[in-house]
């Protein structure tokens, strides 16, 4: 249950970090432990977490077949507060689908909840959709105000824990557009100025494309039309690299006006051809979504297995260990061998944590788990991550000799290392408790595990970063 608990905040800091391709990695295997435990709430932080990442990178429908997923068990096992981020990301997804009724009854839905709940995070999240449905309707005075209150509650919110709001970038997209549509042009430019810095490197697909789009917009209101021109197609080459078929839809929309103001028929009949072709790609999507969510429903199980392995560090994980560990303890003793055992942990580690962050910890485990497996590698053995910073290992040796020998390499190997993260270093100290099971005179699990325990706990108390064979 703790591994999970861990995993799932990796998982949320990955989402927040914009580590997307360290989460896609990590959702299949934590996803099934989550599954074998039974474990709703978490399987909904998960599902929620890709759904924001697929919206982020434009993909609409992985977003709202992530959300349907949710669903599932958001009535039965969710908190306050993912309803209210399942109502108000619910009510995004059917915003860009352009289904206004469904957009303004979840968000509704979210915001009486949020109101309750009293999230700054949360609330700012809402009422920044909001204020895209005052700007659509045309009150954009509305939206400002809104924004403004968004911007004062997101100021708050870093004050207390040190790291933006999810809504940042949007909260300054939309009022730079709520502006635009006001005709204050100079307060819209400042804005865009900070946009263009803040998406320049990042992975935010979705954002970037409103971005362009949006200055484009600033630059048609103001009549400078090639300059719009220029920009929009900007805005709609990232879309067509990320197959955005409804943002297309809208660059095309604001070209045709611009192309029918200029009276420039040529350019015109073009670009109504492209909007002719994604309307029809659009109506193919909207034929296809029943049958995708069939699909995804015949899947539900595809998690079902469990996994040997430890999703964080890909080592096995303790429960393999602990069916294994029975097969080799009685081997040994019918083959009279000998068995080494082997717990270790990282000193110290939740001042790492602490420290650098929750990243940077799962950053050095991982590290420590490749770094052991490649000093054991030559030896019939197996290393085990048996839970937080706790790692475990079993291997076949000649003698005791032999066995300290290479408890004492992998000491020396694993406290030599300085792991680097975010242009800092840290240090690694390493204890080690040593067993063995006395030629197949110990064949109980437990007695095995509490002697290297045991061992362990001695090199904790004698000054730490040392190893003990008992």
């Amino acid at each position: 249950m703790q591994e999970l608990k861990e995993l799932n905040i990796t998982m949320t800091a990955l989402s927040r970090e914009e580590r997307f391709e360290e989460f896609f990695n990590l959702f299949d295997p934590t996803v099934s432990l989550a599954l074998e435990e039974q474990n709703f709430t978490i399987l909904i932080d998960l599902y929620w977490n890709r759904s924001w990442i697929s919206y982020q990178l434009g993909d609409i429908q992985s977003c709202i077949a992530d959300l349907k997923k949710a669903s599932e068990w958001i009535d039965e096992y969710g908190t306050t507060e993912q309803k209210i981020k399942y109502f108000n990301s619910f009510a995004a997804a059917c915003g860009e689908l352009g289904n206004k009724d469904k957009y303004l009854e979840y968000l509704n839905k979210a915001k009486n909840l949020a109101v309750q709940y009293n999230d700054l995070s949360l609330l700012c999240n809402i009422y920044n959709n909001l204020s895209v449905h005052y700007i659509d309707i045309g009150q954009s005075e509305e939206a400002v105000e809104l924004l403004t209150k968004c911007l004062q509650l997101s100021k708050q919110f870093y004050e207390e824990r040190g790291f933006d709001i999810p809504a940042y970038l949007h909260i300054r997209l939309n009022l730079a557009k709520a502006y635009t549509e006001l005709q204050q042009f100079d307060k819209a430019e400042e804005l865009f100025d900070f946009l263009f810095s803040y998406i320049e490197g990042k992975k935010m697909v979705k954002p970037s494309i409103y971005v362009y789009q949006y200055k484009g917009l600033w630059f048609k209101k103001q009549k400078r039309y090639e300059e719009a021109c220029e920009i929009l197609e900007k805005a709609k080459g990232f879309a067509l690299n990320n197959n955005d078929l409804i943002q297309l839809e809208e660059i095309n929309k604001t070209l045709v006006e611009i192309m029918t103001e200029l009276n420039d028929k040529d350019r015109l009949i073009a670009i109504q051809k492209d909007y002719i072709n994604i309307l029809l790609k659009l109506k193919e999507i909207n034929l296809n979504q029943n049958l995708m969510q069939i699909e995804v429903s015949q899947n539900n199980k595809q998690y079902e297995s469990m996994s040997t392995k430890d999703p964080l560090t890909n080592c096995y994980n303790r429960h393999y260990f602990e069916k294994n560990i029975k097969e080799w303890l009685v081997e040994a003793q019918q083959q009279d061998g000998l068995i080494g055992f082997i717990i270790f942990d990282v000193d110290y580690f939740k001042e790492v944590n602490d420290q650098y962050g929750h990243l940077a910890g799962d950053d050095v485990l991982k590290r420590i788990a490749y770094e052991a497996n490649l000093c054991l590698a030559n030896y019939n053995s197996f290393l085990a991550r048996y839970g937080g910073d706790e790692f475990i290992a079993i291997l076949k040796v000649e003698n005791l000799k032999e066995l300290q020998s290479i408890v004492e390499n992998l000491h020396k190997h694993l406290t030599s290392l300085v792991i680097e993260v975010n242009d800092q270093k840290i240090p690694i100290h390493i204890s080690i408790g040593v067993s063995t099971n006395y030629r197949g005179m110990i064949t109980d699990e437990k007695k095995i595990f509490k002697l290297a325990d045991d061992a362990l706990y001695k090199s904790k108390r004698n000054g730490r970063n040392q190893y003990t064979v008992n």
